[in-house]
């Protein structure tokens, strides 16, 4: 496909892009989008070709049974893994030092949304929860209040992909389409519990039978062998993430917001229009100048020796009982002292505001 895709996208669409890209953060990629219209067209193909030639079979029941397997086990094992990373809180993190400090503006619609849903962890916690319930799909008995759920979550996944330019909106349309696959036999009767206040008694999607007892045990025994494999994969996994959490998101030895004092007089080492400085996770720390503009800066720390090197200077610095950073640099005709002033995070509304089941009024800021 990596070879097929770029060639048809070329000389049968005519279309350009980045042949580079294949898989990345976003699944919304052009490679993406070519290649579910190859899949759609040769499935096309297949099925002109199948009902071209199969004109005696009176029924499919069996073969649409294998496949509501499939469509079930691929939304229930899809929707469980992004259900275990929220239970971890791994997928939309809180926000960090530096979300803290971006303006509102600065966000993108993404950004926006990955901050609000990754604030509370309770929140991420709920929305896990109720995502491994596609695990109903799994067992044909429950398959349409499965169904029902995963309808439901995959319409608010999709848009908030859709409205906040999330670029994972075919998996979330197709996880939506998909469940309503699966309710297609049921909304008759669906309509009439609802609507109609008709009783309704759904039936339980029957299953080929099996005649030989080997059969019958080989399937049961292949299920499970597949889900203990799959919940094996699943922990595991998460025992990753949460490694290369530690490891990737490794807090800075001076982790905190700081307020630049910068000394009288002519200043050589730090730009005196340096503001306030963020070291949050590896060799990088994030300068907002006096305009509030962004810069990223690349940070050197021997905290066995006690110095910094910042703006290609080398500092020794000294951390204060109350959290403060002095900066002291020997230059040939003088010498440069800039002070850091620690911010409290806790003081921010966002995160000093907390659960209140008494109001007396809206605490809207």
């Amino acid at each position: 496909m990596q070879k097929f895709t770029p060639w048809f996208a070329e000389h049968i669409l005519h279309y350009q892009y980045d042949y580079r890209i294949f898989s990345n953060g976003s699944g919304d990629t052009s490679y993406d989008w070519i290649s579910v219209l190859i899949f759609f067209l040769a499935a096309l193909g297949g099925a002109v070709i199948w009902t071209l030639i199969d004109t005696k079979r009176e029924n499919y029941s069996r073969c649409y049974y294998w496949l509501t397997v499939i469509v079930r086990y691929y939304i229930a094992l899809m929707l469980i893994n992004y259900g275990a990373i929220k239970l971890v809180h791994a997928q939309m993190p809180p926000p960090g030092l530096t979300r803290l400090m971006q303006p509102l503006g600065e966000f993108s619609p993404m950004g926006l949304a990955w901050t609000f849903l990754g604030f509370s962890k309770e929140y991420n916690i709920f929305m896990g929860i109720v995502e491994i319930l596609a695990g109903l799909l799994l067992f044909r008995r429950t398959v349409v209040i499965g169904a029902l759920i995963t309808l439901a979550t995959s319409v608010n996944i999709m848009t908030v992909n859709y409205f906040f330019d999330v670029p994972v909106k075919m998996l979330s349309t197709a996880l939506f389409l998909f469940s309503l696959f699966l309710l297609l036999p049921y909304l008759k009767m669906l309509y009439g519990l609802f609507f109609e206040e008709k009783y309704a008694k759904l039936p339980v999607i029957k299953r080929p039978a099996f005649n030989a007892a080997w059969k019958r045990k080989s399937i049961v025994f292949f299920k499970i062998a597949f889900l203990g494999i799959f919940a094996f994969q699943q922990f595991s996994s998460l025992l990753t993430i949460q490694k290369q959490i530690s490891l990737f998101f490794k807090k800075s030895p001076l982790y905190g917001i700081y307020q630049i004092n910068h000394s009288e007089g002519a200043q050589t080492t730090i730009p005196k229009d340096w503001h306030t400085i963020i070291f949050e996770y590896g060799e990088y720390a994030t300068i907002r100048d006096q305009y509030y503009q962004p810069k990223r800066e690349q940070v050197l720390l021997d905290t066995s020796n006690r110095s910094i090197t910042l703006n290609r200077y080398v500092f020794d610095y000294t951390v204060l009982e109350n959290g403060d950073i002095n900066l002291r640099r020997e230059l040939d005709d003088k010498t440069e002292e800039i002070k850091f002033v620690k911010r409290d995070p806790k003081k921010f509304e966002l995160k000093k505001r907390g659960f209140n089941w008494i109001q007396e009024y809206p605490h809207n800021r």
